[in-house]
């Protein structure tokens, strides 16, 4: 599969990376705050949806976890990462059989399947 190349704006990044450094000092309301700046400046940053994701789910926010990787994976279906981490998720919420496929997904896509 095509790996996606994009340009990511510079402010959207800023937002980004603040919100990455925010993580273990500021409110979660802030961090989401942050995140969802750099996806409103740039909505297809399928790095930024996969890492909101990720913190939706260390804060135990699963159901809105999970959207946040189906749009990273809309972006890009190629995104082993976002494939893989919707696996962990749905594992902590006992869909084993989804988490199954979709951690599989992400192994085939890492190794280049």
């Amino acid at each position: 599969m095509k790996k996606l190349v994009k340009t990511i704006p510079k402010e959207a990044e800023y937002y980004f990376r603040v919100a990455m450094d925010a993580e273990n000092t500021e409110s979660p309301v802030k961090v989401l705050e942050y995140f969802d700046r750099a996806i409103t400046m740039d909505p297809g940053y399928v790095t930024a949806w996969n890492e909101k994701a990720n913190f939706l789910d260390l804060i135990q926010r699963y159901d809105e976890a999970l959207v946040c990787y189906d749009t990273a994976i809309r972006i890009d279906p190629g995104m082993a990462e976002a494939w893989f981490n919707k696996g962990l998720t749905l594992k902590k919420i006992g869909r084993d059989s989804d988490a199954a496929d979709c951690i599989t997904r992400g192994i085939e896509l890492a190794i280049g399947g």
